[in-house]
């Protein structure tokens, strides 16, 4: 069974470092968000994982309320193995999820990178959060 969408990235042929890898995710589950007829805007978003309360900032998850039913749960075992393998991962990052509609990218170095937010734009209304990328802490 596939997550239910479409035009995913590939993360089983080389290697991407994992702030790349959730940011092609976050751009094709835009695509497919807008394909389904809805506005990334209020439905998808990425920021690290305490940001949500799920975890710390050196965890990056990108969401998509709106998706289909549990496509995080699916997407992050395997249910797409052109896009991500479970049990062949090649990467130094793995896929785990908190709700059925987030996908964690979760590091397996032994010192993780950390992760800060970065507002893109501004909230779509009143009352709502921002849309968040994630960048390196590090970074200048």
């Amino acid at each position: 069974m596939s997550c239910g969408l479409t035009k995913l990235p590939d993360f089983t042929t080389k290697k991407i470092d994992m702030l790349t890898a959730a940011k092609m995710l976050k751009d094709a589950i835009d695509k497919n968000c807008k394909e389904m007829g809805m506005d990334p805007k209020w439905e998808t978003n990425m920021a690290t994982a305490d940001k949500y309360g799920q975890g710390s900032d050196e965890v990056i998850c990108v969401n998509f309320e709106a998706g289909p039913h549990d496509w995080g749960v699916n997407y992050s075992l395997g249910s797409n193995p052109e896009s991500y393998k479970m049990h062949g991962n090649i990467q130094d990052w793995y896929l785990e999820c908190y709700y059925g509609f987030d996908v964690m990218f979760v590091s397996t170095l032994e010192k993780p990178k950390k992760y800060k937010n970065v507002v893109v734009g501004k909230p779509p209304a009143q009352g709502l959060i921002c849309n968040y990328t994630c960048e390196d802490k590090e970074a200048a």
